[in-house]
């Protein structure tokens, strides 16, 4: 999509005089001054100000001009044609005409409180006219005009040619602007100046704007802003790019650049700023009444922003300033609310800007197609990347191309590394320790799972680690909660990482490479520095049994985080280092733990698919005291509970049996004892799933779990909920999917967010019920998935297709319930359930479409009950709305699934004591004004001749009184939503 300049105007110069003070003069000489410089300036007919009326063809000439240049002399005012002529100006002010005032031989205090002269001249007018009005509005458009940035030229004030000169030079600055260079070839940037121009709102009102422009390193935020910057320049009176703040602030100084600054809105070169305070207060004392545009480029530190933008009021209504920062904590504590994330390329820009940048053109011969795949892969929509390698292999063959792709693959572009690198140059040293973490071994990994692992190691500083590299662009929280890193931003950390440690793998921190960690564990190499050890082989490699050396942890002393995701061991280890804390080992090779091991510092065991027959390896709960989680999923030969009992730290426990149900005694392998007696009353995590769980559980083990959040039974042969699961407070999460012998459901936590009951096909109707109906809509956030096919009575609107829509004005309901009825798809990993939301038509969300998958119905219906802040756009609706304007939401499955499945859908709003439900309507509000403001005049005539009726006796008084109450109704509902 092309860019498109600001529309074309019929003149760029309108001439507003009083023709006997300065035709034949000062004005005369500017007219000439503009037209010789190729300015095409409209100056009036010397008969068109003999009238009193704007004419249609000069106020024309007004609306299609770019600039109007007043020349306020001694006898303006003395003219009502001038006067008027100047309100017309004011008015396309706000349309977007530059209005510059040329103060000649007044005074601007005089035009501002209309004094001398002017005062003189009103006064006269005031007395002929009975038009008071109109007066006041000249009076308004003075002081308005006198308020503007313009020129004033006293008597002694120098030479009257060179003064005019400086008035054109400012012209032509307007009109031609010096053009910043954007992109050789900008691909894809058309919709993303659009998206930005609209959200700065150019063309509307007087107010300051503030933008944040952000993304990672080399996504293309600067050549984003220079070519808003060629857009919408003209629309201010003075504009100011300061490009890579942060570079030329390190050099130069902050005062440098507010000197900049300065110097190219007010187009004085003469400025000499001695202190950033001194630049400060002249920022606020110049700029105060102009309407300026400042973009600040590559900003990272607040100190920048406090000393180029501190505050709104240091700049003219109308202003905008743009910052562009890879640093989105950098834009909140600066309060810039309103911000625009810069994202990759997708493929076909991708590769259109590739095939430019190496071919200098978009038809490329066929034979290039699959490296140019290779490359757009390699560079996952990164434009810097693409145009450093589409630049290098500019002119090159075919197989030049494949063997600099292995290259890239193998080591890096600098080019592309030093841009990226500054990110993490800027962090401090935890926070990259955090970052290489992360980039080597847990990209791809659940945010909580990371927060935990490396919470082993980091203690409580990783929320605010991770918020940091977030912050930074270098890292992604995706849509499904896990934590994301591009490509590019990998492979600088795992060049980082590697560069530290440059003299063999046995020596490094991290381990995470198959064949350095296999070389390693055979050859037992392993060292005192290695504090991490991550063992992954990818699905397409050939996993082989490793023959390994079981010895090879004992030299790793200082090992903290062992994981070991897939691989074939021969064996068990002889020994594990005192110092792990993360012990997480699918498939462990052997029946119990190296029995020197003390485990006193675990924090995390998991130990899924693995072949214990007892928990006797755990020994005394003495050396478990930091033990927080337990995990012995699958473990198949696994049938009793283990005695957790004395774990003080324990918060999650989990034995899901992912293949079905197996018989499992809940008795404690001490003594007999029952399993109430086994399970910590600290536990938050309890996952029991696929096992044949009898009544014994609900009545010995099910009480002590009072404090669990997340309680996972599905799978099992449960028969019912008791009613003590009242008690659980808090308990958040509850899943009894697949539950297939769950008949009764006997009571629900209080603080339940979250219900799966999926294919729990003996629920019966009256559990169902329950569910929708003991006041769950007015608990806490909802998210509710179970058998039936019912619509409650106490949703405030129901659908049969697929949509469901309310009207709101203010601010956004804070708790809105949806129901949909429909069936459950068999991979539930499908978001199914999860709609579009559009307000106004503008969807909040973009959802993939899952249509686009192969999904297995369920047949039987279910109803999907949910709060619409639960879902992953709640943070989209966040926005600002204007007080009194009526929104339309509209909730909608079209597009996403086929809309014969759909049985039904609901909607309920929560009421609020401070909204009420003035602020929510079900019906289109604009509609029934209309139809209220309409049928008023006639109900009221109506009633009229009702009583007239009456008066004679032929119709009934209590008929008549009844239809003014009606009509008294209608007039109070046109009111209130007026």
């Amino acid at each position: 999509m092309a860019i498109q300049n600001s529309p074309a105007f019929t003149y760029e110069v309108f001439l507003s005089f009083r023709g006997e003070d300065t035709r034949h003069d000062f004005t005369g000489n500017l007219y000439k001054a503009l037209c010789d410089r190729g300015i095409h300036t409209f100056i009036d007919d010397e008969d068109l100000q003999s009238g009193e009326e704007i004419t249609p063809a000069l106020a024309k000439a007004i609306e299609e001009s770019r600039i109007a240049i007043v020349v306020l002399s001694h006898n303006y005012a003395s003219s009502s044609f001038c006067l008027d002529e100047l309100v017309v100006i004011l008015d396309c002010k706000n349309k977007g005409l530059l209005v510059i005032p040329v103060f000649y031989k007044v005074d601007p205090s005089d035009v501002r409180h209309q004094k001398e002269s002017y005062g003189e001249a009103l006064t006269k007018r005031q007395r002929r006219f009975e038009d008071v009005e109109k007066v006041q509005k000249w009076k308004m458009a003075l002081r308005q005009v006198a308020d503007l940035s313009g020129y004033h030229f006293k008597d002694g004030d120098g030479y009257e040619y060179k003064f005019i000169e400086s008035v054109v030079d400012r012209v032509c600055h307007k009109i031609n602007p010096a053009r910043l260079h954007v992109a050789d070839y900008p691909v894809g940037l058309g919709p993303q100046v659009l998206e930005v121009r609209k959200l700065l709102n150019v063309e509307c009102g007087d107010g300051f704007h503030m933008i944040g422009i952000h993304g990672m390193g080399g996504v293309g935020k600067t050549t984003l802003a220079l070519a808003l910057y060629n857009l919408i320049a003209d629309c201010f009176d003075g504009s100011c790019f300061l490009q890579n703040v942060t570079e030329k602030s390190n050099k130069h100084g902050l005062e440098h650049l507010q000197n900049i600054l300065l110097s190219k809105i007010l187009g004085d070169k003469d400025i000499n700023i001695a202190s950033e305070h001194e630049g400060i207060s002249m920022i606020q004392q110049r700029l105060q009444r102009k309407k300026v545009l400042l973009i600040l480029d590559n900003v990272d530190k607040c100190e920048q922003l406090q000393t180029l933008a501190g505050s709104p009021d240091w700049f003219g209504p109308g202003s905008r300033v743009i910052i562009t920062t890879r640093d989105t904590h950098l834009l909140a504590s600066h309060q810039v609310k309103t911000t625009y994330e810069v994202k990759t390329l997708n493929k076909d820009d991708a590769l259109q800007l590739l095939k430019w940048k190496a071919f200098k053109t978009k038809h490329v011969d066929p034979r290039y197609v699959e490296v140019l795949n290779d490359v757009e892969i390699y560079a996952s929509g990164l434009p810097l990347a693409l145009e450093v390698i589409g630049s290098n292999l500019f002119a090159k063959t075919v197989e030049q191309w494949k063997s600099a792709i292995n290259q890239y693959k193998r080591i890096p572009n600098s080019q592309i590394l030093d841009k990226l690198k500054v990110s993490f140059d800027a962090l401090e040293e935890e926070e990259k320790g955090v970052f290489l973490d992360i980039a080597c071994c847990f990209k791809g990994y659940i945010l909580r799972d990371v927060e935990d692992i490396l919470g082993a190691i980091y203690d409580d500083c990783m929320k605010h680690h991770i918020s940091v590299l977030v912050d930074k662009s270098l890292i992604k929280i995706g849509q499904w909660s896990t934590v994301e890193i591009h490509d590019l931003i990998e492979e600088m950390g795992r060049q980082i990482d590697q560069q530290e440690s440059p003299e063999g793998s046995g020596k490094r921190r991290r381990l995470w490479l198959p064949k350095d960690i296999t070389e390693v564990l055979k050859d037992n190499t392993g060292t005192s520095r290695i504090e991490i050890l991550c063992f992954h082989i990818s699905i397409s490699e050939k996993e082989e049994t490793l023959d390994w050396n079981r010895n090879a942890f004992g030299k790793m002393e200082k090992l903290k985080i062992l994981i070991i995701r897939n691989g074939k061991f021969c064996k068990g280890p002889n020994s594990f280092p005192e110092s792990l804390r993360v012990l997480e080992w699918h498939g462990y090779p052997s029946n119990c733990l190296p029995s020197n091991f003390d485990p006193s510092k675990l924090v995390t065991c998991k130990l899924p698919n693995s072949h214990f027959t007892s928990f006797g390896f755990l020994g005394s709960s003495k050396k478990l005291e930091n033990l927080t989680e337990l995990n012995f999923d699958n473990c198949q030969l696994l049938t009793r509970m283990p005695d957790v009992s004395d774990l003080p730290n324990l918060e999650k426990l989990s034995f899901d049996l992912s293949y079905g149900c197996k018989e499992w005694k809940w008795v404690n392998p001490k003594d007999g004892e029952e399993v109430g007696s086994t399970v910590s009353s600290n536990i938050l995590e309890f996952s029991l799933t696929a096992c044949n769980l009898n009544d014994d559980f609900f009545s010995a083990g099910f009480t002590q779990l009072g404090t669990v959040k997340n309680l996972n039974l599905s799978r099992s042969n449960i028969t019912f909920l008791p009613g003590c699961i009242k008690e659980f407070h808090c308990l958040n999460y509850l899943n009894v999917n697949r539950c297939k012998r769950l008949q009764e459901i006997r009571g629900l936590p209080p603080n339940l967010k979250r219900l799966r009951a999926i294919k729990c096909t003996s629920l019966t109707s009256s559990a169902s019920s329950m569910l929708l109906n003991q006041q769950l809509h007015e608990a806490g956030e909802t998210d509710f998935i179970f058998p039936g096919g019912s619509i409650p009575r106490w949703l405030d609107k129901e659908s049969r297709g697929p949509s469901i829509s309310f009207w709101f004005r203010n601010e956004f309901p804070p708790k809105v319930l949806c129901l949909l009825i429909a069936p459950e798809p068999v991979d539930i990993t499908v978001e199914f359930n999860t709609p579009v939301v559009l307000i106004n038509g503008k969807v909040q969300e973009y959802r993939w479409n899952s249509m686009e998958r192969e999904v297995r119905m369920l047949e039987s219906d279910h109803i999907h009950l949910f709060d619409l802040h639960v879902l992953p756009f709640r943070y989209k609706l966040m926005e600002m709305y204007s007080e009194n304007e009526w929104k339309h939401v509209e909730i909608t499955y079209q597009g996403l699934i086929h809309t014969s499945l759909i049985k039904g859908m609901g909607i309920h709003v929560v009421k609020e004591e401070r909204r009420g439900m003035k602020d929510i309507r079900y019906d289109d509000p604009y509609t029934t004004i209309k139809m209220c403001i309409t049928s008023l005049p006639f109900l009221f005539c109506f009633y009229l001749a009702l009583i007239l009726f009456s008066s004679h006796g032929l119709l009934n008084p209590t008929m008549t009184t009844l239809f003014g109450f009606m009509l008294y109704k209608i007039y109070l509902k046109s009111i209130d939503i007026g």
